[in-house]
């Protein structure tokens, strides 16, 4: 099991994701955002900073470190909840991001979280975030975990235009600074 308040130290400064970036400069829209699986808040404060009001969810209660970082005003347009996938349980949203969380699912629920964040994103709605591929180095045979070829990441989205995918393989460390191979489907989508 991960040692989730270490990690949330290591990242507690790291800047938003690159897919983040690259959609609200690509796609000039705004409404109500669900950071699923949030980590240190770096994507909710940057949607935030970018006019979006954002329920930021994740296991570890850490609202006060992304709070810590939002001007009064900014505050306004948060909402944190700590919710475990399995368990999950969403709103109607505009745009739901999950960067390097889904994996983490246990994957005798990962379905049954998968339709609840399908349900919940509204038509028009988008979809940023990644997956973990097959050939990651945890994919190990006794592992929770879920992972998924590209062609099966495709699946997931049979209700949405894909817009965007990306299938990454490289070695690079890990926030803790373990190398690791990574195997990375990232994906920007529309529901239709």
């Amino acid at each position: 099991m991960r040692d989730w308040d270490n990690f949330h130290r290591i990242t507690n400064n790291k800047p938003p994701r690159k897919n983040i970036i690259h959609f609200i400069s690509k796609y000039s829209i705004t409404g109500k955002a669900i950071d699923l699986g949030c980590g240190s808040g770096s994507d909710t404060i940057f949607l935030i900073k970018n006019n979006w009001n954002v329920l930021a969810i994740d296991s570890s209660n850490i609202e006060e470190k992304i709070r810590s970082k939002l001007s009064n005003s900014e505050q306004e347009n948060l909402r944190f909840e700590v919710q475990k996938f399995e368990k999950l349980k969403l709103s109607k949203c505009d745009l739901l991001i999950s960067n390097n969380s889904l994996p983490f699912c246990d994957k005798d629920y990962f379905y049954q979280m998968w339709i609840e964040i399908c349900l919940n994103i509204k038509n028009d709605g988008y979809f940023v975030g990644n997956f973990f591929g097959i050939n990651d180095e945890w994919n190990t045979k006794n592992t929770k975990m879920t992972f998924f070829s590209k062609e099966e990441v495709i699946e997931l989205f049979n209700d949405f235009e894909i817009l965007e995918i990306q299938e990454i393989e490289k070695d690079k460390p890990t926030a803790e600074g373990k190398m690791k191979h990574w195997h990375t489907i990232k994906i920007i989508t529309k529901k239709i």
